[in-house]
């Protein structure tokens, strides 16, 4: 949300047209004060904050030499290939989005028609995966990635060109993407080559053989975002009781084959990846599992540093610039962690006409004026991945991704910048809903960029480790690529969630990036409040409910030829970099063949697929007893998710470490019972606290599907390697999210050794337990009260109201006194039975 505000804040929302980038020439720039002192007012505005007549426009023909004539034409605009457009009243160059919208011969490069790159400029180039382990018979599909010698990224259609070096695969092809089959089993070599004239660059496969033995199942487990195998990690297969019936560890080429019989779960555990089991695998299947993990996210720290530059001029006065900046996340985002993407907040001051208001702004979000301290630079969080010997700091790139110690992502940033006398009215106000400035902001206003720097190397380090982690440095052009192309998205109905709609709606144009991640280009937002039913509200300008104004950017800077994908995000609550307990999210996905000029939404692109419901009712017993009819160790879900396909659940410690458990949909109505881990291994069902207190669940479902609409459940997916990040985000059409944190319940009032009169009512908030008597709800809370006077040992209270924040209010007898009465309140079910484990706190007060 704060995000939100300070976007709408660069935008403004009166939208005057001063400052918006555009094409200044026109032969008229006189001085002016209104626009009538310009020599056409129907061709040119007054700039009042330059003070200076410039070009205007209503339609794309008045940017025309045919509309203007030759004394008003713009030289610029009959120069471009592509010419102008009039873009919120200003003329600006038009871009393309691809090859096919520039003439023979040429390409499209940073939203420019021009000459084709030369591949004799080429002087690296390296191929996406680089890495595979794989069984005999799999086909996989190589990228190659090129650069010049400054390093800058090139993309090439011709002069690229491929063949297999070793027995182990076959093929060949040429351009920048080439197929090739795993034919034969091998030990691992550089066993595909891309060339570029002279530069060359491979990928290192390693080819299982089949896998043919009866009553064992073979478990190949892998690095999700290097390819390297795990060697030592422990897989464990279990029976329907939650019982193991065979373990064993992986060797160096990642592979484990353990006996298995009938519907089985497979678990594998490793101290520095998240844990992933696979529920209900049933043998008659390929017997021949592919399971990828992720590491440990909090474990180690890095990313880049980022600077920007090349900004607009403003006149006289002051003005408000805003850079938001981030590194690429491979796969859904969820399977990214909050610090992963956003990092840490800091707060800043925002000071316009004698007001301040504060924002907690994260720390790579970048901002200058309105009375704010120099900030020289922020910083991003990176995620590892791959890296090679030109990455300063690292000397044996190989050992470095083993150990997740570096990666490569690309860097991109979203830039907007605006005069203070173009800020919206209103903006300073603390009960303006910034969300809501945004979309009705965004729309009209040609002052967003896109930058980017596809190829960005990086360092980790273990956090606490004595110096702060070295961050790589990016200078960003804040005025790259203007979002150039503003369209009209249809929103499907969204999702109830227990009393309500989901209330915010986030819009995102991106870019699918191989072995990088997905790269946002633009975005667009609207609200659900007024009225709050299954559409977003009609926004200004619209014809209906339902539809968001999107802006966006065409790929570029080495991203072009890359999938356009767009993503509609709706969610109960803040749309930020923390989601609280009991926050639940819906969004569906869809390919984009191009970002289309359409500021008027005459064609509004629509989603193949609808939003999916919320994942309510999961639920999860971590003791050894069985409890509200769940057995030992089970979790199981009330109810199923229609539509949805996959039901993922992830347990989160403290230490942000993650046990994930996958499994159909259907079968999620019949639980599952999760193994013990191994001996030495943290079970991370639990806290890792000395109270024995549970992990944070969050529970997603997913509709996953092919091409055709096929259905792909759990184990097809594992059988080919589809749970890996980015082949499970390829196939995902829709995902819907419910944090449910842990229980926890914590004192409002009073505060510790408050004096208290007698009969006083106290005040406590609960999250991650659904607090009532219905039921859906799962309990109250019971108020224990000892020590003080004889009129307090032993009394009870009990409620089972909260307020829609969680706060439930309790009343003190009037009969008990005391210089120390401790107050404890403890989450019970709805027979009053303290939960297992209990969760409960305390505080002492006196009550004269």
């Amino acid at each position: 949300l704060v995000l939100a505000c300070l976007w709408a804040c660069a935008v403004g929302c009166g939208m005057s047209d001063a400052e918006l980038p555009g094409i200044l020439d026109g032969k008229v720039d006189e001085a002016c004060t209104v626009d009538q002192d310009c020599a056409d007012p129907s061709l040119f505005f007054c700039n009042t904050a330059l003070s200076r007549c410039e070009a205007a426009c209503r339609s794309d023909d008045d940017c025309s030499v045919k509309r203007r004539g030759e004394l008003h034409a713009i030289l610029a605009c009959e120069s471009q290939s592509l010419g102008c457009r009039c873009d919120a009243s200003r003329c600006v160059p038009a871009l393309c989005t691809g090859d096919d919208g520039c003439a023979a011969g040429q390409v499209c490069r940073d939203g420019t028609c021009g000459a084709p790159p030369s591949a004799s400029t080429v002087a690296s180039c390296h191929v996406v995966p680089e890495r595979l382990v794989a069984p005999v018979g799999t086909t996989v599909r190589f990228e190659a990635w090129v650069s010049d010698a400054s390093g800058r990224p090139l993309v090439l259609r011709e002069g690229i060109t491929w063949k297999a070096m070793a027995a182990q695969v076959t093929g060949e092809g040429s351009g920048p993407t080439a197929t090739f089959t795993l034919a034969t089993t091998g030990a691992e070599v550089d066993a595909v080559e891309a060339r570029v004239g002279i530069v060359t660059c491979h990928a290192s496969v390693t080819v299982l053989p089949p896998h043919v033995a009866e009553a064992q199942v073979r478990v190949l487990v892998t690095d999700a975002l290097t390819g390297h195998p795990v060697p030592g990690a422990s897989v464990l297969v279990s029976d329907l009781l939650g019982l193991a019936t065979a373990s064993g560890a992986t060797d160096a080429s990642g592979v484990a084959v353990l006996a298995a019989q009938g519907d089985v779960g497979v678990s594998v555990f490793h101290p520095d990846f998240g844990y992933v089991t696979l529920a209900h695998y049933s043998t008659a299947g390929t017997r021949d599992l592919r399971l990828s993990l992720r590491r440990n996210p909090t474990d180690r720290e890095g990313g880049v540093r980022g600077t920007f530059g090349n900004f607009a001029p403003v006149g006289a006065g002051d003005a408000l610039a805003l850079g938001f900046m981030g590194l690429s996340v491979p796969g859904l985002l969820s399977e990214a962690a909050p610090g992963q993407v956003l990092g840490p907040e800091r707060q800043a001051e925002l000071r316009l006409g004698g007001m301040v208001r504060p924002f907690e702004v994260p720390a790579n979000v970048w901002l200058s004026g309105l009375g704010l301290p120099a900030q020289p630079s922020v910083t991003a969080p990176g995620i590892a991945g791959v890296c090679d010997a030109r990455l300063a700091d690292v000397s044996e790139p190989e050992e470095a991704m083993r150990a997740g110690a570096c990666g490569t992502r690309t860097a991109w940033a979203l830039t907007a910048q605006v005069p203070t006398g173009e800020l919206p009215a209103g903006m300073m106000d603390p009960g303006t809903d910034p969300l809501l400035l945004l979309a009705r902001a965004l729309p009209p206003s040609g002052r967003f960029s896109s930058a980017l720097s596809r190829d960005v190397q990086f360092t980790l380090r273990p956090p606490g480790a004595g110096e702060p982690p070295r961050l790589t440095p990016v200078a960003y052009d804040f005025r790259q690529v203007p979002l150039a192309f503003p369209f009209v998205v249809r929103v499907p109905a969204l999702p109830r969630f227990r009393d309500s709609y989901l209330a915010r709606t986030l819009v995102l144009g991106t870019v699918a990036a191989p072995g990088r991640g997905t790269v946002p280009l633009g975005l667009g937002a609207a609200v659900n409040a007024n009225p709050s039913d299954p559409n977003t509200d009609l926004l200004p300008g619209l014809s209906a409910p339902g539809l968001v104004r999107v802006r966006m950017a065409p790929a570029h800077h080495g991203l072009e030829g890359q999938p356009y994908r767009l993503l509609a995000l709706a969610s109960s609550g803040a749309l930020g970099a923390e989601v609280s307990p009991g926050t639940a999210t819906s969004a569906v996905m869809a390919a984009l063949e191009a970002p289309r000029f359409d500021p008027d939404g005459t064609q509004p692109m629509t989603f193949p697929s609808a939003f999916l419901g919320i994942p309510e009712g999961a639920r999860y017993n971590p003791d050894v007893a069985p409890w509200h009819g769940l057995m030992p160790r089970e979790w199981r879900m009330d109810a199923q998710v229609p539509s949805a396909t996959l039901v993922r659940a992830t347990f989160t410690n403290a230490a942000g470490r993650r046990w994930t458990v996958w499994m159909d949909s259907r079968r999620a109505f019949f639980g599952v019972r999760l193994p013990v881990p191994p001996s030495g291994f943290e079970d991370r069902t639990f806290q890792g606290d000395t109270e024995g207190s549970r992990a944070s669940l969050s529970v997603e479902a997913l509709a996953v599907a092919t091409a055709e609409g096929g259905f792909i459940g759990s184990s097809t997916l594992a059988e080919s390697g589809g749970l890996a990040s980015e082949s499970l985000a390829q196939v995902t059409r829709a995902v819907s999210t419910l944090d449910y944190g842990r229980p926890q319940v914590s004192w409002v009032e009073p505060p510790e050794g408050a004096s208290l009169p007698r009969g006083a009512t106290v005040r406590v908030r609960v999250d991650g337990f659904q607090v009532g008597s219905t039921l859906s709800d799962e309990g109250g809370v019971l108020l224990g009260i000892r020590g003080g006077g004889v009129g307090c040992d032993g009394l009870l209270s009990r409620s089972a109201v909260a307020t829609r924040s969680g706060e439930v209010s309790l009343a003190l007898p009037v009969a008990c006194s005391g210089a120390d009465v401790v107050l404890v309140a403890s989450l019970v079910d709805g027979l009053g039975l303290p939960l297992r484990p209990a969760v409960s706190a305390a505080r002492t007060v006196r009550v004269p």
